[in-house]
C-alpha cells in the first residue's frame, strides 16, 4: 500500500477516517483545528465517514450545519477506497474516546501517515508515542491542538513518524497474524461456553 512521501508545498491536509459521531472525538478535533486556524495555520480537514444519526453520540442538525459552514472542512461521506485519501493526507487524526483494534489507524500507518490519536486501547496498540505518531489524552483539546501543530511545523519528523508507522504495521499487524489472534480468541470463547 505504501507510497514514498515527499515534502510538498501544497496546502496541508488532515484526515479524520471514522464515523462522524462524538465518541470518535470529532468535536475535540474541530475545536483544536479552530484554534489552529485562528492562529493562521493553513490546512484542510477532510472528514471521511458518514453521520450515524441512530448513535447515542450523534451530532444535532444545528451542530452539523455549523460545521458545514466552515470552508476549511470537507465532508467526504463514506469512502469505499481509502488508499488515495491516505496517500494524499499529511496527518491522520483519530481522537477517539474508545476503540477496538482500529483498522483505520492500521491502514493509515501502512500508508506511512503520521498519526495523532488518543491514549485508549485499540489506538495506542498501533502508535508508539514519539516514534510513529503522537498519543494525547482523551477529550483534551489543547493537547490535540499542540500535537497537530507539532506535526505541521516539523515536516521531516512527521515523515519519519510515517515511515516508522509502516514498519510497525508490517512487523506486527500482518493479516495472517491478526487472523490467527482472532481465531485464538474465538477458540477460547468456545471453550468457555462448553464449560457451562
Amino acid at each position: 500500500l505504501s507510497k514514498s512521501r515527499i515534502i510538498s508545498q501544497k496546502k496541508k491536509s488532515i484526515l479524520f477516517p471514522a464515523r462522524l459521531i462524538k465518541e470518535k472525538g470529532l468535536q475535540e478535533l474541530i475545536s483544536a483545528c479552530d484554534l489552529l486556524w485562528e492562529e493562521g495555520y493553513s490546512f484542510q480537514l477532510n472528514l471521511a465517514g458518514s453521520f450515524d444519526y441512530e448513535n447515542n453520540s450523534s451530532f444535532t442538525k444545528k451542530e452539523i450545519s455549523d460545521y458545514k459552514f466552515n470552508r476549511n472542512i470537507s465532508f467526504l461521506g463514506h469512502v469505499e477506497n481509502m488508499k488515495e485519501l491516505y496517500r494524499d493526507s499529511d496527518i491522520v487524526v483519530l481522537p477517539s474516546w474508545r476503540e477496538g483494534l482500529c483498522n483505520s489507524l492500521i491502514e493509515a500507518a501502512s500508508m506511512e501517515c503520521p498519526i495523532v490519536t488518543t491514549n485508549v486501547p485499540g489506538c495506542k496498540d498501533v502508535i508508539d508515542h514519539g516514534i510513529n505518531g503522537i498519543i494525547v489524552p482523551v477529550r483534551n483539546i489543547v493537547s490535540l491542538k499542540l500535537a497537530i501543530q507539532f506535526l505541521l511545523l516539523n515536516t521531516e519528523l512527521s515523515l519519519e513518524f510515517g515511515r516508522n508507522a509502516r514498519k510497525k504495521v508490517v512487523k506486527e499487524f500482518k493479516l495472517s497474524k491478526i487472523n490467527k489472534m482472532t481465531l485464538k480468541v474465538y477458540s477460547s470463547l468456545s471453550e468457555e461456553n462448553f464449560k457451562d
